[in-house]
C-alpha cells in the first residue's frame, strides 16, 4: 500500500473507534432519557432497545426464527405422503415439538428480537424474528430441534385463524 492508502485507512479506523467508543453512548444516554420522558407521558409502545444495540453494538442472536409456528411444514411427511401433524412422532420417533414461553418485551426490547429460555437450559436465547413479525406479536417460541425454533404468534396478530385453518385442511390436518 501507498502512504495515502495507509493514512486513509488508518484515519477510517481511528473514525470508526471514536464513533463506537465515544460518541454512541451519549447518543444512547440521550436516547435513554428522551424514552424516559415518553414513557412518563404515556407512551406505552415504546421499544429503543434495536436502536441501543446497533448504537452500542449488538450481540449476534443464536439463530433466526425458521417460520410462524401456526403454518404447516410442507417438508415433515410421512412414508405415504401426508403431512405429519404436530404432536405425532415421525418414522423416527421424533415429535414436533416444545413450546417455550417469551419474556415480556419492554422498554428496553429490540423489537425484532425474542428471548426466551429453552427446556433444560439456564441461559436465554435471542433470535431474530421473520420480517413482518415483531417481538410484541409473538406469544410462544417453538424449540424444533437444538438451534432451530419457531414463533407463534398472538391471536391479535395479522395472521388470521381462517388463513391458519386453509392451511391445515390443503395439508389433511
Amino acid at each position: 500500500m501507498n502512504f495515502w492508502a495507509t493514512t486513509w485507512q488508518k484515519t477510517k479506523e481511528i473514525a470508526s473507534w471514536v464513533a463506537t467508543k465515544l460518541l454512541a453512548p451519549g447518543v444512547a444516554l440521550i436516547l435513554v432519557v428522551g424514552a424516559v420522558i415518553l414513557a412518563a407521558m404515556g407512551a406505552k409502545e415504546l421499544q429503543i432497545g434495536g436502536l441501543l444495540g446497533r448504537l452500542l453494538g449488538r450481540k449476534d442472536s443464536r439463530g433466526k426464527a425458521i417460520d410462524v409456528a401456526n403454518t404447516v411444514d410442507p417438508q415433515r411427511v410421512d412414508d405415504k405422503g401426508r403431512i405429519i401433524t404436530p404432536g405425532t412422532p415421525d418414522s423416527q420417533g421424533i415429535q414436533q415439538a416444545v413450546i417455550v414461553p417469551i419474556q415480556d418485551p419492554g422498554l428496553f426490547s429490540d423489537p425484532s428480537t425474542v428471548t426466551f429460555t429453552p427446556p433444560n437450559e439456564t441461559v436465554p436465547v435471542v433470535i431474530d424474528l421473520p420480517d413482518g413479525v415483531t417481538n410484541k406479536d409473538v406469544d410462544k417460541v417453538i424449540v424444533v430441534k437444538p438451534g432451530v425454533f419457531a414463533v407463534t404468534v398472538k391471536d391479535t396478530s395479522g395472521v388470521s385463524a381462517s388463513k391458519v385453518d386453509d392451511i391445515l385442511a390443503k395439508y389433511g390436518g
